[in-house]
């Protein structure tokens, strides 16, 4: 019998990329308020906001694997998370110009039944080409994603904009699904018998 797995998150890519794994989930929104503290590492960060997530979700439910995912960007020694509007996203994407960012998802699992949490972070290195202002404006007309860490995405317009990913190009997509399959192994289930044929 294969697992049921939630995924605690609104994000659309990530679910995205679980379907496109074959992976069938629910998905139960956490609706917390993530919490971004500067004194900490991007690492620290992204797994106290995953776990925050994945927990608020596993206190509702009596099984199921929860999932909990956040992403945060470091750019310049500081850490980024979701822009709150155009001119935030702007100003953020003017700043990456011609640097290399590092992109960090913390992972939070959480077996329901059995009470069992797991967690791990990855981080990726992103070089982001020299961008003008009239570059940027149309990047975010075009894409306009402020629901992610940075405010940016690397797909589609986005690869015109950041390349040489070093690490894990699911990491920077939100979702390190190597690192996901690690830490369900930990909790005694194979991935790969959760795909759809």
């Amino acid at each position: 019998m294969k697992p049921l797995i939630i995924l605690a998150s609104a994000s659309e890519r990530r679910s995205k990329i679980l379907a496109e794994c074959g992976i069938s989930h629910k998905v139960v929104v956490s609706n917390v308020a993530e919490i971004m503290d500067d004194s900490r590492s991007p690492v620290y960060n992204s797994l106290f906001n995953a776990c925050l997530k994945a927990r608020n979700v596993a206190k509702r439910l009596k099984n199921g694997f929860i999932i909990g995912a956040d992403t945060v960007v470091l750019s310049d020694g500081k850490l980024i998370g979701k822009p709150r509007n155009k001119s935030e996203a702007r100003q953020l994407l003017m700043g990456f110009s011609g640097k290399t960012i590092g992109v960090y998802t913390g992972l939070c699992l959480i077996d329901a039944a059995r009470g069992k949490q797991v967690k791990s972070a990855m981080v990726s290195k992103v070089r982001v080409k020299k961008i003008t202002r009239k570059m940027a404006e149309r990047f975010l007309k075009v894409a306009g994603p402020f629901d992610k860490a940075g405010g940016f995405s690397i797909e589609g317009p986005g690869s015109f904009i950041f390349d040489d990913v070093r690490g894990s190009f699911y990491n920077v997509l939100g979702l390190p699904m190597i690192k996901l399959y690690q830490l369900f192994e930990q909790l005694g289930v194979n991935l790969l018998e959760s795909v759809k044929m």
